[in-house]
């Protein structure tokens, strides 16, 4: 957690923190200017050695003229120091130059300086205590590398070399005290990182070298000598110091002296024993990176520990369950009252192999001296006394042991806590299960994107979110499912390449993320090998479900995985038990309120590359289309219930997959049942994707006359409200086919579709024919639905040619049809063009009140085209009404649906908009170019009369922009259109 007593902030990227401790936003070029006067507060910097400072002192990047350069950026940090809510005072011109007019307790570099030496004056009284929490409070202090986001100036480099050797320096101090005091066990997996940092620091080899021998690591403590020897004589060609070479020595011999008693002797009598004890929840291993995004996850934890005895972790690989534990144990340890522990100790089992002895295991990593076959009651007597929490990291390869061990210690140790760590849970009495889950993705300031800039700032300090690489790095985070480790994994590649070449190339993420700390357990240094983890740990019908769950895509059903997933060493009966095992073991995510599953991205391509391993994608995709085709002829017929849409756009994904199943394996009479069930379900939600689909088939060839005369049907219906050239050949072609096969019903519909298309244009008589012998054809079937449908393309007719009045009586008369038969979402749609006729005839406030209830019925249902056109003429009618101030809001959310609808007319009706309000204000320029947009999406693909009044529009704003002869061009047009 940030100091917030602290205001300037250069440990990391630079930071100004406002009253309230947040972080206010900081324009790049102002970052290089407040770390230089930040890091003299107090002082006067002189104009030159700011301009050094931000264009360094051999005079290549200096501008021509530097002191109003310097100028500038001076007044543009005034503002943003403004805006984070501190005073005109706290930058103060002075001669020679500047001064930053705070205190050194509002800089963090200058805090940790004054923590470093105070931890040091302790150390040398014998308070061991008091000095590794004042090294703990000084280096939680960093954020990332020191000056991270300022340049590579010769003062910025020297400036964080010296301070990134005074961070070393009280890591190294925090280790010296860990080892005096006994923590070298906690220790050696934190130093063998920084050893690989910084392989040629004599100090950190010395400080692994007593670690590793102490731990009963003899071979291992001669070998990091070895390494070191080594490295300095290939590098630069000496030995390791005297001082090393003599301790090597008496490692060799056995006789290095014994670390002082873990309760420091020079410690003040005057401290209580729980005081000491608590010392040991400071020494769990320290990250020397911050955890990010965890907040809420501590705190929920700790909650349920002061609750329940036992909290176990659960989640996938790569969560950061472990990183969790361990900042939960040592917030338990500095809150002994309120999670009734005075002691944290850790048990660690990565590295056991599955069926070791876990009491043995306990009794090592506790210190517990071996006994035999009595080694639990050991354990049970080391922590029976005083108040103990006990973390058991990386249980689920020993599940069942681990459960049985903690489930005796626990009855008999009423004083005792357990966090553990498990990609299952124990399942014993008592157990509270707290799911570790991914990192926020939903915000590109999120805490993914953070985790993603701070690991990429350790590889390359230059690092920085701006508005180019901030939206690609939400993305790479959102396809990496804001899993930590993958996160890690990715941002380590910033070294070498930009994010959107890390984005590229996560289609083969398996192969990218590699890069793992070298001192990290091995499951942890790939993504794959965290995966491979889990799978090796499944029983074989587990894989097998496992991986041919990775056919769904978007999620699946219990059924849905009974009849895809039951064949071959797999029955039927026994696919749910395994999915619940799946998902006890955190690889299939459940999804309770909506009774369906899923996989992550992640575990979804890991499944996947195992699928085509064990050679069962063709079956499992063929399955799967089959499947599909039997959902959506079974629900596709009433997708108007509101019900059934809600579950066919669950499926959504799945349809899209078994399509193209369809399409690449050439299975087109099962592709075309699928396509054309799901036609009215597109038509209500995706249109662009169902267009995709039904062309994709048409081109591939094959399939029965009727078939390919709906999907051709299918084609024209989809684009009824922005009709082109083929989708018009379409829907005739189709009309042909049905007539020539005798299919009335079909035939009866093409000629609604066709009429449905001619609302822009064409002989009104003519589609009133076609509506009519439609009309006479369908009759009643379909509950009437097809009877409201006439009426609506009545309704449609009307408002064309203008006949507002009438049109107001058709939409009214086609919405108490539309409700008979329970068809809510096209019953939206009416209202929306009721609410146009409304607002057309002169009466905006009924048509205004009309519309709302429009945007009402349709928000929340998925149907993209029914929303953004009830929003987009909710605002145009506000704007007749007056210029509201929510209009501007009605207007970007209606164009951004429209974008991701793919529906040009709206599109161009928010254009149209924006103009307006424009035009209001003054600006004619802009209006002009919006009326420009407007008409290019719109193309004929609009009623007559609006395109003219938009025409006619266009030519007053171009009149007022001064741009007469578009202006005249504008009013013919217009004329042309309602003439």
């Amino acid at each position: 957690m940030p100091n917030t007593a602290v205001t300037f902030a250069v440990l990391g990227p630079t930071e100004v923190r406002g009253p309230g401790g947040r972080a206010a936003a900081l324009p790049p070029s102002v970052r290089a200017l407040l770390a230089r006067l930040a890091l003299s507060c107090g002082r006067v910097v002189p104009v030159d050695g700011l301009t050094d400072a931000l264009w360094g002192d051999e005079g290549d990047d200096l501008p021509a003229d530097a002191a109003n350069a310097l100028q500038i950026r001076v007044s543009k940090l005034r503002r943003a120091l403004a805006a984070a809510g501190l005073g005109a005072d706290v930058l103060i011109t002075q001669a020679p130059g500047y001064r930053l007019a705070v205190p050194p307790d509002a800089v963090d570099a200058h805090v940790f300086e004054r923590l470093l030496v105070r931890a040091r004056e302790e150390t040398a009284a014998g308070n061991v205590t008091a000095a590794l929490g004042g090294l703990d409070e000084a280096l939680r202090l960093w954020r990332g590398p020191a000056l991270a986001d300022v340049g590579q100036t010769t003062w910025a480099t020297a400036e964080s070399t010296r301070l990134e050797e005074l961070r070393l320096g009280a890591v190294e101090d925090r280790f010296e005290l860990l080892l005096e005091s006994g923590g070298h066990n906690e220790a050696v997996a934190d130093i063998e990182r920084l050893v690989a940092r910084q392989p040629l620091r004599e100090r950190l080899h010395r400080l692994l070298m007593l670690a590793l021998y102490r731990g009963g690591r003899q071979a291992e403590a001669l070998a990091a000598y070895q390494a070191l020897r080594r490295g300095l004589a290939d590098e630069l060609g000496i030995d390791p110091s005297p001082e090393l070479q003599a301790l090597a020595e008496a490692i060799l011999r056995q006789q290095v002296p014994s670390p002082p008693s873990e309760e420091p002797q020079r410690q003040p009598q005057s401290q209580s024993q729980s005081q000491a004890q608590r010392v040991r929840g400071d020494r769990l291993p320290r990250r020397l990176t911050s955890v990010i995004g965890r907040q809420d996850d501590v705190a929920a934890a700790l909650e349920r520990l002061a609750e329940s005895r036992l909290v176990t972790l659960t989640g996938p690989g790569g969560m950061g369950k472990t990183t969790l534990a361990f900042e939960i144990a040592r917030r338990a340890s500095e809150t002994p009252d309120e999670t009734q522990a005075d002691r944290v100790l850790l048990v660690r089992l990565a590295a056991l192999e599955p069926g070791a002895d876990v009491a043995a295991a306990f009794a090592a990593e506790l210190g517990v001296p071996p006994q035999g076959t009595a080694t639990a009651d050991a354990v049970e007597e080391h922590l029976r006394d005083g108040r103990t929490l006990l973390v058991v990291d990386n249980c689920e390869h020993l599940v069942d042991d681990v459960a049985a061990l903690v489930e005796r210690l626990a009855a008999a140790c009423p004083r005792l806590r357990v966090l553990a760590t498990s990609r299952e849970a124990l399942a014993i009495p008592g157990e509270v299960q707290v799911a570790v889950g991914p990192l926020d993705v939903t915000h590109n300031d999120g805490p993914a994107v953070r985790l993603f800039a701070e690991r990429a700032r350790a590889v390359r300090p230059s690092f920085t979110l701006d508005e180019e690489t901030a939206p690609v790095v939400a993305s790479i985070c959102r396809r990496l499912d804001g899993m930590p480790l993958a996160i890690e994994l990715a941002a380590a590649r910033v070294k070498a390449l930009s994010p959107a070449d890390i984005e590229a190339r996560l289609a083969d993420r398996f192969s990218l993320l590699t890069a793992g700390p070298r001192t990290g357990e091995a499951r942890h240094r790939t993504l794959r090998a965290t995966l491979d983890w889990s799978h090796d740990l499944l029983s074989e019908a587990e894989r097998r479900l496992l991986r041919r769950l990775a056919v769904f895509r978007g999620g699946w059903t219990p059924a849905a995985a009974e009849e895809v997933c039951a064949f071959g060493g797999v029955g039927r009966g026994e696919v749910l038990d395994l999915l619940f095992r799946l998902v006890d073991r955190s690889l299939v995510v459940p999804e309770p309120a909506a009774g369906r599953f899923r996989l992550l991205v992640t575990v979804r391509d890991y499944a996947w590359a195992r699928l085509e391993e064990a050679g069962e994608v063709a079956e499992c995709r063929d399955r799967h289309l089959a499947h599909c085709v039997r959902l959506a002829e079974e629900h596709g017929p009433r997708v108007r219930n509101l019900t059934v849409y809600t579950r066919l756009y669950d499926e959504h994904d799945n349809f899209r997959a078994a399509v193209d199943h369809a399409v690449d394996s050439g299975d087109v009479e099962n592709g075309f049942r699928l396509a054309c069930a799901l036609v009215m379900f597109w038509n209500y939600g995706v249109r662009h994707e169902g267009t995709r689909a039904l062309t994709a088939l048409l081109e591939n060839g094959g399939g029965s006359a009727a078939a390919r005369a709906r999907a051709l049907q299918g084609i024209g219906l989809l684009h009824v409200y922005y009709p082109t050239p083929r989708s018009v050949a379409a829907t005739e072609e189709s009309l042909v086919v049905f007539e020539e096969l005798g299919d009335v019903r079909n035939a009866a519909i093409s000629r609604l579709v066709m009429a449905w298309a001619g609302q822009y244009g064409g002989d009104p008589g003519h589609y009133r024919a076609l509506i009519e012998r439609s009309r006479r054809e369908l009759g009643d079937s379909d509950d009437g639905w097809w009877l409201g449908m006439t009426e609506y393309l009545e309704a449609l007719l009307a408002l064309r040619v203008g006949d507002f009045e009438d049109a107001v009586v058709r939409w009214r008369r086609s919405l108490d049809l539309a409700r008979a038969v329970g068809d809510r979402i096209i019953g939206s749609a009416i209202l929306a063009h009721l609410g146009i006729a409304l607002r057309e005839s002169g009466r905006r406030e009924e048509a205004l009140a009309v519309l709302r209830e429009s945007v009402d019925e349709v928000r929340g249902r998925n149907s993209l085209h029914g929303l953004t056109f009830a929003l987009v003429h909710t605002a145009h009618t506000r704007l007749d009404v007056d210029e509201g101030d929510d209009v501007t809001a009605l207007l970007a959310e209606a164009d951004d649906v429209a974008r991701r609808a793919r529906n040009p007319r709206c599109q161009a009706w928010a254009a149209w908009g924006r103009a307006r309000m424009a035009r209001v204000r003054g600006d004619a320029g802009s209006a002009v170019r919006e009326c420009r947009d407007a008409l290019a999406l719109l193309k004929e693909g609009e009623f007559p009369w609006a395109r003219a009044r938009l025409w006619s529009f266009l030519a007053g704003c171009a009149e007022e922009a001064g741009l007469p002869d578009e202006a005249a061009q504008a009013r013919e047009t217009a004329a042309a259109l309602t003439g």
